[in-house]
């Protein structure tokens, strides 16, 4: 069993590799998704590690490159994504081994830490890897009853505020607390040009961006805020009125917002406490010294969800 460096010219066998491991379920399975997840990503390129047995691919292991903010320093991380074993190589190690040299190489590069939100089924092997629990994503939720309305959501056009996203990324002032870093490209790579799922955003095209998706889920139609920026002296009230409107066409039964971004003195979402309900979040640490379970952590619902 050869493992190497994965490059473009095994896109085509890592794409029938990922169809035949793991369906079609989920994530859809195709050269235009992960060029633009692993070639496209504004923080760089991912590292990609093949077992490849006389010519065949048996096994993947990548991580999606990923860069946080901590007031004027960069923080190098990766998000442990797509990984997948033929079936026929499946039981003999191979997973744990494309992992933990991928992990190697990363350290060597001086990448920080890995994270990722794993699942029941995946969660005990990456543990015996080393990682660790960070725990639950915390989450602001307002239920709501539905409103049936004849009015569609606007379709959100990402270039008529593309004076305000170069804003965002070239002007934003820095926050308290650890949270991705928004470097020029992200956002419309993140949101406009995403393969998979529709984002919508609300603006007054000056000082704040909402970002927001809908999703049918078994609780019921969900509104999700997965990020906002709001400039100094943002219009507070336009904010207001527009989420206000968007929430009755929505025809969503809940709203949800990261507990660790949320703030209700710039949106109000009712008096239901914080609750500990988002993605389970575990953690690899890759250097010594920074331990990134007890950082100060602002993940927004958008740095969390798969994709």
């Amino acid at each position: 069993m050869l493992f190497r460096k994965g490059t473009e010219a095994d896109i085509p066998q890592i794409i029938q590799l990922l169809k035949e491991s793991l369906g079609e379920s989920l994530m859809p399975k195709s050269e235009a998704f992960w060029k633009w997840k692993h070639e496209q990503n504004p923080f760089g390129k991912s590292p990609i590690l093949v077992a490849e047995d006389e010519g065949k691919l048996t096994g993947i292991r990548t991580f999606l490159r990923w860069e946080f903010q901590d007031k004027n320093q960069t923080i190098l991380s990766g998000r442990a994504v797509d990984t997948a074993i033929h079936p026929a190589y499946q039981g003999k190690g191979f997973f744990t081994q494309l992992t933990l040299k991928l992990l190697e190489e990363l350290q060597n590069e001086g990448v920080q830490f890995i994270f990722n939100t794993p699942n029941e089924k995946s969660l005990p092997g990456y543990l015996k890897m080393g990682w660790e629990t960070w725990g639950k994503l915390p989450l602001k939720i307002k239920l709501k009853v539905p409103q049936k309305s004849k009015e569609s959501l606007p379709a959100s056009d990402w270039f008529q505020i593309d004076s305000l996203i170069k804003k965002i990324e070239n002007e934003y002032p820095i926050l308290p607390g650890i949270q991705t870093k928004i470097v020029p490209g992200y956002l419309h790579w993140r949101y406009s040009t995403c393969p998979i799922t529709n984002y919508h955003y609300l603006s007054d095209e000056e000082t704040f961006l909402l970002v927001y998706r809908l999703k049918d889920g078994k609780k019921g139609k969900e509104l999700r805020v997965t990020n906002l920026f709001t400039f100094p002296n943002f219009k507070k009230q336009e904010l207001q009125k527009q989420f206000k409107e968007l929430s009755k066409k929505s025809g969503a039964v809940w709203i949800s917002f990261s507990g660790l971004t949320y703030d209700s003195k710039i949106l109000n979402l009712g008096s239901v406490p914080i609750l500990t309900q988002g993605p389970l979040v575990t953690l690899r640490k890759l250097q010594d010294g920074l331990d990134p379970r007890f950082l100060d952590w602002k993940w927004s619902l958008g740095d969390l969800e798969l994709f």
